[in-house]
């Protein structure tokens, strides 16, 4: 019977990789090209999970909470799997999480901190890539005046960090929905405090 499931899982994730790698042109996790359009019509689901696929290499373990978040939102939105492909989706999914569960030290997954190594994980994300010093940039150019002169060398640097900016926003995602569990007094007044300063901000992620 394991064997049987183990054969299922490499099933799954080597027709999804091809898919992903024909949509993408390049390596991946291959799960995000097989949401069911049921699914994508009123989640960003597709974006969480492209996510994931960016920052595995990365870093696993937030890769696994976000794909985690993906699969509690296709729950909700569609409990009894009714909707086209909904069912193997789910499974498909729920093999990638098990496999990124399994510990190869066999140590336990402490939940609870989930949500301190996101937010540790999108703060360190964004110094490494400069986000904030990217914003100042524009908002000077902005206020400036010259923005519209300079506009085309500064398209071509969001070019390049058009993918940084999506895994931005999926991470934001999915902090806001697990922040509703944290620590009021801990990283979740940071969590909240950091969506009010986005929301308030010009200079959009």
């Amino acid at each position: 019977m394991a064997r049987a499931s183990d054969n299922w899982v490499r099933l799954v994730q080597g027709v999804l990789a091809r898919e992903n790698r024909a949509a993408r042109g390049r390596d991946s996790t291959g799960i995000s090209p097989s949401v069911p359009d049921s699914l994508q019509r009123s989640t960003d689901i597709n974006a969480i999970l492209q996510a994931a696929d960016e920052i595995q290499s990365e870093d696993p373990t937030v890769a696994r909470i976000l794909c985690e978040q993906a699969y509690s939102m296709a729950q909700n939105l569609d409990p009894k799997s009714e909707g086209r492909g909904v069912l193997q989706f789910k499974t498909g999914l729920m093999s990638v999480i098990k496999q990124k569960l399994a510990k190869k030290d066999g140590g336990q997954i402490d939940r609870n901190r989930d949500i301190e190594h996101l937010w540790q994980f999108y703060n360190n994300y964004k110094r490494r890539h400069r986000v904030e010093d990217i914003q100042r940039e524009e908002q000077k150019l902005r206020e400036s005046g010259t923005f519209s002169a300079d506009i085309g060398k500064f398209e071509i640097r969001l070019s390049e960090m058009k993918r940084v900016f999506a895994t931005l926003r999926a991470l934001v995602e999915v902090m806001e929905a697990l922040s509703k569990d944290a620590d009021p007094d801990g990283v979740g007044r940071l969590i909240t405090e950091e969506l009010r300063r986005i929301k308030k901000s010009d200079a959009t992620i």
